[in-house]
């Protein structure tokens, strides 16, 4: 299984490192869609196509909805280049007690406002900028390994006095296999946005990501491969290690291939607090061309009213191997912990 894990992404990384899809820059809309949402994920430089858990992580990998027990809700803040902010919430639950889990989630983006002017540099008003997508996700648990999701999303741009609108499509794999897991997911697939006559495609990106948790050490460890449509392919790694289940301190690097000095490219760190229901992250992508920097906040709820539902952590997915076993005896809003040992 681990064999065929690490060959599966091999065989999704060579092509990316191949190609680079420069040819298309200028031709999607909804490019914001691109920048990821979430403070625990991108404090790790958006390395979880292979670990994600939880409702935040379904926004990059759909098929992380399907390991979710309790209703979960979560929230982020950005404050991004240039006075942007974005704003981004999540909430899902398991379906009765099906492997069937659902999330509903929304996105927003403000870019403020860019003073008009005519040919004789007379005002002509404030041209607001805006985006946002809402959409809803699905995801099936297929026996104690495997989860699948898909989700379709509507996305509104305001420019000025132009608009568009359309919907696109997420899907997702996840495997996990004792302390491995692999993820495949692609993002903004098909659909388009229509400006008027005018027909744009979306920022569809391409992943892979693999994964190992040590939940008895508290450590993650995330390595992903992007190859966008319009954009470099990238890599991403991350780390994240968890003290006692109330304190996550996480890093990462991003680095954009076939781009000696991208923006894009550059090291993460982030951290987390919190204990039961309800967990804090903070998020901080530093560029290593401008030495700029983003912060993200973060917040994340279990809904249960008493921490894990063990009713739905028996109803999730299962893996062998003691490392996930305990994991599913924590709380699913914070890193798991291991069972204290008995002497």
């Amino acid at each position: 299984m681990t064999r065929w894990m690490i060959t599966l992404v091999a065989l999704l990384v060579l092509p990316c490192a191949a190609s680079a899809g420069m040819d298309q820059v200028g031709t999607t809309a909804a490019n914001f869609l691109s920048l990821g949402s979430g403070a625990r994920t991108l404090g790790m430089s958006g390395a979880t196509l292979g670990l994600g858990d939880d409702v935040g992580s379904a926004s990059w990998n759909a098929a992380a909805l399907g390991w979710v027990g309790e209703p979960q809700a979560a929230l982020s803040h950005a404050g991004l280049a240039n006075g942007t902010l974005q704003e981004w919430g999540s909430y899902g639950r398991r379906i009765g007690l099906l492997g069937t889990r659902w999330a509903v989630s929304g996105l927003y983006q403000g870019e403020g406002s860019i003073a008009g002017r005519d040919d004789s540099g007379a005002s002509t008003g404030d041209l607001h900028v805006a985006s946002l997508a809402a959409g809803a996700t699905v995801a099936q648990a297929l026996g104690e390994r495997i989860t699948i999701g898909v989700g379709s999303k509507y996305v509104r741009e305001q420019l000025g006095p132009a608009s568009g609108a359309g919907f696109t499509f997420d899907v997702g794999l996840m495997v996990r296999q004792g302390k491995l897991g692999l993820g495949v997911a692609a993002q903004n697939l098909l659909g388009q946005m229509k400006y008027g006559s005018e027909v744009y495609e979306f920022p569809t990106n391409y992943g892979a990501g693999l994964a190992y948790t040590d939940a008895a050490h508290g450590l993650k460890v995330a390595l992903d491969v992007n190859r966008p449509n319009a954009y470099h392919p990238d890599v991403r790694a991350g780390v994240e290690w968890t003290y006692r289940g109330m304190a996550a301190f996480r890093t990462g690097y991003r680095k954009e291939l076939g781009s000696a000095n991208d923006p894009l490219s550059g090291a993460s760190v982030g951290l987390g607090a919190g204990r039961g229901n309800l967990w804090m992250d903070y998020g901080y992508l530093l560029s290593s061309v401008s030495g700029s920097g983003e912060h993200r906040l973060g917040l994340r709820l279990a809904l249960g009213g008493h921490g894990l539902d063990r009713d739905a952590a028996a109803a999730a997915p299962r893996t062998h191997g003691d490392d996930f076993a305990s994991a599913r005896d924590n709380s699913l809003i914070g890193p798991p912990v291991p069972k204290p040992t008995k002497h």
